[in-house]
């Protein structure tokens, strides 16, 4: 019995040994393709040649899920929808990156990309803003995970520059409401400016605004305030001649406003 068993495994040892060897073959070859395709791809993307590109890393993120070229080959492929400004798909696909791959060194990467296809859609103020909205959350929540990240200065100035848009869409409404003479409309909109966005380019335009709009409506003692708090807000606005102006016509003292602090 014995005797059959040790001839059995000397049988088998050779087999055992080929399927091994097999094996590792094919693994070898994946790898290989995996890591040819990738290169490929990627010479692709440089020559800015987008669709070959994005045939190539297809390849690579289907057929080669497992391997160490799948990340970053998704987010290359994103990248690919992001470069012919195709903005909604490139978002989705820089999504797979950290819903597929949340240990990927690339995930902070497609985080900030994805906000950054929102910004790219995001338009000029006088239209509806909710790609804006979208942009900054995007950013805010790239933020949130990855607070370490060098892209996070990045982000902040991303935001600084949407929340601008956003002032300025509210500051053109509060113009209209102004030029139409619904002087109340106007106030309630130079005062969301002065809340949410009193740090924007328009934040003291919106304040002198505010003064002419309260003048109007002969609400003087208000005017008066609210002229004393801009000369304290914005010491260094460009508007400050037109400030001195309604000054004089309020019996105020410019001097006086002027070192106000």
């Amino acid at each position: 019995m014995k005797t059959n068993l040790r001839f059995l495994l000397m049988l088998m040892l050779p087999l055992m040994s080929f399927l091994l060897g097999a094996c590792s073959s094919s693994q070898e070859i994946i790898i290989q393709g995996a890591e040819a395709t990738f290169h490929k791809g990627l010479r692709l993307l440089e020559k800015r040649s987008y669709l070959d590109a994005r045939s190539e890393l297809d390849i690579v993120v289907k057929q080669y899920p497992a391997s160490a070229y799948a990340d970053s080959a998704q987010f290359y492929l994103a990248q690919t929808y992001y470069e012919t400004h195709e903005y909604i798909t490139a978002a989705f696909e820089f999504g797979n990156v950290f819903r597929n791959y949340p240990s990927s060194r690339l995930a902070p990467d497609a985080r900030f990309k994805i906000a950054m296809c929102y910004a790219a859609q995001s338009p000029r103020p006088q239209l509806d803003q909710e790609d804006t909205r979208k942009a900054i959350e995007s950013f805010q929540n790239f933020i949130d995970y990855y607070p370490g990240s060098p892209l996070v200065s990045n982000a902040e100035k991303e935001i600084t520059k949407l929340r601008n848009k956003l002032a300025k869409k509210d500051f053109e409404i509060a113009k209209l409401y102004n030029t139409l003479g619904y002087y109340r409309a106007a106030i309630v909109y130079y005062d969301v400016i002065l809340e949410k966005y009193h740090d924007s380019d328009v934040a003291d335009l919106a304040a002198l605004g505010k003064v002419k709009a309260l003048l109007e409506r002969h609400r003087n003692v208000e005017a008066k305030a609210a002229l004393v708090k801009f000369y304290a807000s914005y010491p260094d606005s460009p508007a400050k001649a037109e400030a001195n102006k309604l000054a004089r016509s309020l019996n105020l003292d410019i001097n006086k406003l002027s070192n106000v602090n």
